[in-house]
């Protein structure tokens, strides 16, 4: 007989409650960006000695604001997928789930959390090469 994990009750109104939550504060922040872009730019323009170092800074904050959501989002990967090799068990004990799901046992659960952790590995990567171009982006950016 098949073994189920039953969904968890209000699981799905607390992730559409999150990803609400992280929508608003993206939009958020564009607005915020969009509304003191033309202030940022003067304040990087405004010094011809520090434009370098002021466009890098900014080159910086950018590469923090859009690769740490990843970054986090592939931690959690990475996790998940250590807790299924380690429990042999796909979906781990005791992980919030918003509908019923056969769980997965032994070389399956293995190979899920193989997947998993690879597919958080390839993010890495992602966010590594990046950091790396917009890295470069700031370094090799013509003098003013």
């Amino acid at each position: 007989m098949a073994e189920i994990h039953y969904a968890t009750p209000g699981a799905g109104r607390r992730l559409a409650w999150h990803i609400g939550l992280v929508t608003l504060a993206g939009v958020a922040l564009i607005a915020v960006m969009q509304a003191y872009q033309p202030a940022l730019l003067e304040w990087a323009s405004s010094d011809p000695a520090r434009t370098r170092s002021r466009a890098q800074l900014l080159i910086a904050l950018v590469a923090v604001i859009f690769l740490a959501p990843l970054a986090g989002l592939a931690i959690y990967l990475w996790r998940l997928g250590t807790r299924t090799l380690s429990e042999q068990r796909f979906p781990p004990e005791g992980l919030a789930l918003t509908r019923d799901v056969l769980v997965m046992r032994g070389a399956q659960a293995r190979a899920r959390g193989r997947l998993i952790r690879g597919f958080a590995t390839a993010l890495f990567v992602m966010i590594a090469l990046m950091a790396l171009v917009l890295v470069r982006l700031a370094t090799v950016a013509p003098r003013a």
